[in-house]
């Protein structure tokens, strides 16, 4: 709390140091702002202010994703002549990803890269955004991402929760570890499986036979270790940076679930920016994430690679059917209860 309270003060100064730069008005909430602005201007930084953005993250250092920050933050300083800076929490060091989103929402972080949690947490009903089951691969997602679903989600972020979406970031498809091998869709009601801190995922695995404990994901290493649970599911890089090859002997490839990365920015605190600073920030993410899906991509087959000599076994998941016809119960209910501005239909007709 301490470490937010000194980002809230310093978010703060700068907003006020942003504020007479005599720039035109920001765009409105909700709206997405207008980037057609020449690159050319964020050579003229001169009379601009010096500010520092501080970005929070769940994820390591050494995984695409902060790499992809850091790649951000580079292209920032470049773009605006090193007048714009970056302040990364890594780790989980300013809480997990609920926390971040709450703190992200207040101002008393600017900027954080996490994953979908805070769309279940702020705009529930376009959870299935954060939901396994749901899309038939990475190209399904993503075009329900920037479809009008996407669009709406995003709006109703700007406009009721002061969260502005930056973009995203694809992380690679998930997979399961377990301490057991994962032949059938049966084999899943053994496992006491660690899930994000999202309803859906502990709904979709519980609909599965499974156990679900709800852990962020800083501690996800010492509950396998202690035994609190004996799987998981997430990314390569969340398996690799983690550790988990320690404490897992199998993972259970699949496609259940695509999964990105998406970077917000408290809206307040972007609006209160430079015209010109805007422009930069949307230029360098829209780099920054593509330079960071293709690192991800590339770090894929070194990462598995790094547990198959620690000494994992890999199981397939290569028939999903069984495992659809198993949790259709539950997704029927959530696009009845939880989802209410979509259909099962609309979605498969993406």
């Amino acid at each position: 709390m301490k470490k937010l309270m000194s980002v809230l003060l310093a978010s703060a100064m700068i907003l006020a140091l942003a504020a007479g730069c005599g720039e035109s008005a920001a765009p409105a909430q909700s709206a997405a702002p207008d980037t057609a602005a020449p690159s050319g201007a964020a050579a003229d930084t001169a009379d601009l202010p010096e500010v520092t953005i501080h970005v929070a993250s769940i994820f390591e250092p050494g995984t695409a994703i902060l790499k992809g920050i850091d790649k951000f933050g580079e292209l920032l300083g470049e773009k605006s002549g090193g007048k714009i800076k970056l302040s990364v929490y890594a780790s989980g060091s300013t809480g997990g990803e609920k926390e971040q989103a709450e703190a992200l929402k207040l101002g008393e972080i600017d900027m954080a890269a996490f994953g979908t949690l805070p769309i279940s947490i702020f705009t529930p009903e376009y959870s299935f955004f954060d939901s396994p089951f749901v899309f038939r691969d990475k190209d399904h997602f993503m075009a329900v991402w920037n479809g009008e679903l996407g669009d709406a989600m995003r709006k109703e972020m700007l406009d009721s929760h002061n969260l502005y979406t930056l973009g995203v970031m694809g992380r690679g498809y998930r997979h399961i570890t377990s301490n057991t091998p994962i032949e059938s869709v049966d084999d899943i009601a053994k496992l006491t499986i660690r899930t994000p801190e999202s309803a859906l995922f502990m709904d979709t695995f519980g609909a599965l036979g499974a156990t679900c404990v709800p852990i962020a994901l800083p501690e996800l290493f010492t509950s396998l270790q202690m035994g609190v649970v004996n799987a998981s599911e997430g990314p390569f890089d969340q398996l690799v940076t983690n550790k988990l090859y320690e404490v897992q002997d199998y993972i259970t490839l699949s496609k259940y679930y695509y999964s990105i990365s998406m970077w917000q920015m408290n809206a307040e605190f972007y609006n209160g920016l430079p015209e010109a600073y805007r422009t930069m920030i949307d230029e360098a993410v829209a780099e920054a994430t593509e330079y960071a899906t293709a690192l991800g991509e590339e770090m894929e087959a070194e990462l598995r690679a790094q547990c198959e000599d620690a000494g994992v076994t890999f199981c397939e998941m290569t028939d999903l059917q069984p495992y659809l016809d198993k949790v259709k119960p539950a997704m029927d209910k959530f696009y009845a209860e939880k989802w209410p501005v979509t259909t099962a239909e609309e979605i498969a007709a993406y």
